[in-house]
């Protein structure tokens, strides 16, 4: 109860930032709703939004849009509001617009996307449809010519964002869609998300999420878009084929290899050291007729056939009957499958390629998006989806990406993070109530061992030392740090407090184990340490002695020897003698102490 009003507080300081956050946002909107920079700019707020916005009337759409305020949104957005429909809105520009024009003027096309009731299968692309003087939003269809595809689209695995130009070849006239060859996956998590698109007249690209840049690079670059925007100068020429002779195998398994007389290949074999079971019937059937079967008195012979009473396990088969056969084994000396080796081919002529020849296709054009690509005429979101509640907002198309950027900075992050917020809050309440809900669980359970065991006064005090240790492990608590890890063996103790018990017998069991291991490491390094300085002042004394007797430093081999090996032995074994005498004569006084004692 005492977490209520918490949560009210913060819920009423999330409101708050979300009214001053409204506030700037309005001021935000106002402003690229009236900058000469800004080519389109919707915000779905209002009821007007519909004039500005038609349906297609063609029979194939029958989903229709609506405005609807998301969740955690403090304004409205355009909404799928049915599943399994196909939809179709349309919005024309105030004139055409142009894909790249001169030098720093990119396209940016930026929007809001927001999978509000999560995503199965569905798109939530745009359209830029083709400038056309017969462009009329109620005719959309699913041909209708558009110059640039941009947008999330999602069905079964990640999904993609695409990037789709519409190209003409001015040579013969034809019109092709150029995908980007790699594009990136969107993010479908509950969030709202902004795609943004930057075209550069030099035909640079970048597709940004959430203002990260997620690809980039240059659409005139080979393998960047396919096909590409500029054909290339030769293409395989489909006349020339593979001859039916050329062999492109470089190595073959020799012809000549045989298998080795001794190779065996016999992955199981029969277990020569198994016998029959005691039991076995060699000359009972495993199946017999059931017994209780009876003919059924509609059979008919002439039509049914003959009829066969159902098949029941042979109860005298309880060890195994018919024909008894030893079990397989794995073979000890079984290799493997044999192969034959290879070797180099002698008819390899090499990898075939094809001829090239001049494309007939292919024309000269250094700036393919500005001649190719027709101009914008209007904004179409033409999609078909199993989902409900994909919600669109705050779609700007400028020449300025500072503001582009803006709208991200002052419309989307604020509300990004008011999501966050209460995605957060929300957890943290949910939290809170399961810890709520399990206190009262175990209270529920700790009334229930009372009654049981009618106030034996052991129980209660083997709960309230549980309950002491638990506490240890509270948040701001000396151990509650540690909570996290131990959190199964805490919660299986809050559920059996008498395990307390088995707790406070096993972790002095523990320690001791780790301290003995302890011990005995360091009494081992105590032996190597004396023995090593036991050499150490045995091989000192010996060089005095030998710099006593040959002052000329002239030292036999058979002396050299003695000193650097033998002395070290003998230093080691005299340590561990007076180390086991120590032994006894503590062990001697224990006993002498325990005789006076008696």
């Amino acid at each position: 109860m005492a977490l209520a009003p918490r949560v009210s507080v913060l819920i009423a300081a999330l409101a708050l930032a979300v009214v001053c956050a409204a506030e700037d946002a309005e001021l935000v909107k106002s402003h690229l709703k009236s900058s000469t920079s800004v080519l389109f700019f919707d915000d779905f707020d209002g009821s007007d939004w519909s004039e500005r916005w038609k349906h297609s009337t063609a029979d194939k759409y029958t989903g229709r849009f609506t405005t609807a305020q998301a969740k955690d949104w403090t304004d409205a957005g355009l909404k799928v509001p049915e599943k399994n429909k196909h939809y179709g809105v349309v919005a024309l520009l105030a004139a055409p617009v142009e894909p790249v024009v001169g030098p720093g003027a990119p396209l940016v096309v930026q929007y809001e996307v927001k999978y509000s009731e999560g995503v199965t299968c569905g798109g939530a692309y745009l359209k830029l449809l083709s400038a056309d003087s017969a462009l009329a939003p109620e005719g959309l269809v699913d041909s209708t010519p558009y110059s640039i595809m941009f947008g999330p689209d999602k069905c079964g695995g990640p999904g993609k964002v695409h990037l789709i130009l519409r190209a003409r070849n001015p040579g013969n006239g034809t019109i092709t869609e150029r995908h980007l060859a790699s594009p990136p996956v969107p993010d479908a998590s509950d969030y709202t998300h902004t795609y943004t698109l930057k075209i550069s007249p030099d035909h640079k690209y970048e597709i940004s999420i959430d203002g990260e840049v997620k690809s980039s690079g240059d659409l005139l670059a080979e393998g960047v878009v396919a096909p590409p925007l500029r054909p290339p100068r030769e293409v395989p020429d489909p006349e020339d084929t593979k001859p039916a002779d050329w062999v492109d195998l470089a190595v073959i398994p020799d012809p000549n290899a045989t298998k080795p007389a001794d190779w065996d290949d016999r992955e199981k074999v029969e277990d020569e050291a198994a016998t029959k079971p005691r039991g076995w019937l060699d000359n009972e059937s495993p199946m017999i007729d059931d017994p209780a079967a009876k003919k059924p008195e509609e059979w008919d012979d002439e039509e049914d056939g003959e009829w066969t009473p159902n098949q029941i396990v042979n109860p005298k088969c309880k060890v195994g009957c018919g024909q008894w056969k030893r079990p397989l084994k794995p073979n000890p000396a079984y290799k493997g499958v044999w192969k034959p080796p290879v070797i180099d081919n002698p008819d390899y002529k090499g990898p075939w390629t094809q001829r090239l020849i001049p494309n007939p296709d292919f024309y000269e054009d250094e700036a393919p998006i500005t001649s190719s690509v027709a101009p914008i005429g209007g904004v179409a979101l033409e999609l078909w989806t199993i989902d409900s509640g994909y919600m669109f907002d705050n779609l700007i198309i400028t020449r300025d990406p500072q503001l582009a950027a803006l709208a991200l900075e002052q419309l989307w992050k604020p509300r990004h993070e008011q999501e966050v917020k209460a995605f957060e809050t929300q957890l943290k309440a949910n939290q809170d109530a399961d810890k709520e809900r399990k206190r009262k669980e175990r209270e529920e359970r700790k009334k229930n061992r009372k009654k049981g065991r009618g106030g034996r006064r052991g129980s209660e005090q083997l709960e309230s030392l549980a309950d002491s240790f638990l506490n240890l492990f509270e948040p701001g608590a000396a151990l509650g740090p540690l909570a996290p890890a131990l959190d199964p063996l805490l919660e299986w103790l809050r559920d059996n407090p008498e395990g307390i018990v088995l707790l406070i017998g096993v972790t002095p069991l523990l320690l001791l184990t780790v301290l003995m291991i302890v011990r005995t490491s360091g009494r081992r390094k105590d032996r190597k340490d004396q023995a090593a300085a036991a050499a150490a002042v045995s091989a000192a004394a010996a060089a005095k002695k030998t710099d006593a007797v040959q002052p000329d430093g002239e030292l036999a081999a058979g002396e050299d020897d003695a000193g650097a090996s033998g002395q070290p032995d003998e230093a080691a074994g005299a340590a561990d003698e007076d180390e086991d005498e120590a032994q006894d004569e503590a062990a001697g006084a224990s006993r002498r102490r325990t005789r006076r004692a008696a």
